[in-house]
């Protein structure tokens, strides 16, 4: 399983997510870490420590997929 985090600089946010949950775009266009944008890590522990190193305030697991 994959998962997905979205870093969301503007709003001081960051948010875990499934491979397969709704709000995943299905083609991620560009990402960079200083702007933001949508990650994949291919398992819960790398994604769980790029929530950490992201740099926000906020950090949320996905209320739709709970992951």
């Amino acid at each position: 399983m994959t998962y997905w985090v979205h870093i969301a600089r503007a709003i001081d946010r960051v948010t875990l997510h499934r491979d397969r949950c709704s709000e995943v775009p299905s083609t991620v266009t560009s990402s960079d870490f200083w702007e933001g944008g949508w990650f994949d890590y291919p398992d819960k522990e790398r994604a769980l420590r790029a929530m950490e190193q992201a740099g926000t305030t906020i950090q949320r697991r996905c209320s739709l997929c709970k992951p």
